[in-house]
């Protein structure tokens, strides 16, 4: 593949937050969140508290020049480490963010900011569509993912607990860089009573199905995968090809530019039926659109989204006590699959 122009992903990226501008009227536009904040600075990271809405820097973005604002504590960082192409701001740690010296009054901003317009949502929607520099990193991140989560699967032994699974597939994410701020490790019979066998330290002795959204620049890869320690049954088997059936014609079928997610979701309602498992889409969501987000948009009956080359994707069609999960991007060639999942390895 031909070398991406990051320069030109940043100016489109640019072009297009100004267009906010335009439109709101506005000085200029404030990015705190931090998936829009991976958006704009091509990976950039804002975070020091995972557990805060907003990061510890800001992209402001004017009519004539973008740059990061960040206090004392981190400026030097987002110089050296995290937005090494973009001029940084510095003020002091112990005084407020002087968003409107630098930048004008008229505020638009994707968190609350007293005064500001919100522009979350129109920010949010720039977002969806990865441009060639995400798409780069995308492919990278996908394969990592992929890779952490087989690493896991092949360290897993009869006997071990949950929490010494999740250690495997954490510390298998750990080691590439990458946060996974959805894990889970699910043994045996818990897989089969609850769609979100959230990790709770039983005791592994037949099966695990591993889970993973694992996030770096801002990009979540998603993907299910399963360890058999013993043959798993017909049922099982018949179950698990149905799900795969499914999100096979998710992706070649049913996720097509023009289409919107609640078209989609009316459509998954069929293929259950026709696998035979009518009824069964009713106890999990069936994913939806990702990126820079787990899921940006679940498809549901009022999910008004639009698929547009450029959207990433992660279906995650289960019948009880088996499911398929896959990520991949819906290019103008059609859906490039980054991370796939695995029925065993």
């Amino acid at each position: 593949m031909p070398p991406v122009d990051r320069a030109a992903c940043l100016a489109v990226r640019r072009d297009a937050v100004r267009g906010i501008l335009e439109r709101h009227r506005l000085d200029a536009v404030v990015l705190r969140r931090f998936p829009n904040f991976a958006w704009y600075t091509d990976g950039g990271d804002n975070r020091v508290d995972h557990s805060s809405e907003v990061g510890v820097a800001s992209v402001v973005v004017t009519r004539d020049a973008d740059l990061i604002l960040a206090d004392s504590i981190e400026a030097e960082r987002m110089r050296t480490e995290q937005t090494p192409g973009f001029e940084v701001v510095e003020y002091p740690w112990f005084e407020e963010p002087p968003y409107r010296s630098i930048a004008g009054d008229r505020l638009g901003a994707d968190a609350s900011l007293a005064g500001a317009a919100d522009v979350s949502s129109s920010v949010q929607a720039l977002r969806r569509v990865l441009d060639a520099a995400a798409v780069e990193r995308y492919r990278v991140l996908g394969s990592d993912a992929e890779a952490a989560c087989r690493e896991a699967a092949g360290r897993l032994a009869p006997g071990m607990t949950e929490w010494e699974m999740m250690a495997a597939l954490e510390g298998a994410c750990r080691r590439r860089g990458l946060f996974s701020p959805v894990a889970m490790a699910a043994a045996d019979g818990r897989i089969e009573w609850y769609r979100h066998p959230v990790t709770v330290g039983a005791t592994a002795q037949r099966q695990v199905m591993l889970v993973v959204c694992a996030e770096r620049g801002g990009l979540y890869a998603n993907l299910t995968g399963w360890v058999h320690f013993d043959e798993p049954g017909d049922e099982w088997r018949r179950r698990q090809r149905a799900c795969e059936t499914i999100l096979y014609r998710l992706r070649t079928e049913e996720t097509r530019p023009g289409r919107t997610l609640a078209g989609v979701f009316q459509t998954i309602r069929s293929l259950y039926a026709e696998e035979g498992f009518d009824g069964e889409w009713r106890y999990h969501h069936q994913g939806g659109s990702t990126g820079y987000a787990t899921r940006e948009t679940v498809a549901k009956p009022a999910a008004g989204e639009t698929i547009q080359t450029g959207n990433a994707f992660a279906w995650n069609p289960s019948i009880s006590g088996a499911k398929a999960e896959e990520t991949f991007v819906l290019s103008a060639a059609g859906p490039e699959v980054i991370a796939r999942g695995f029925d065993g390895l």
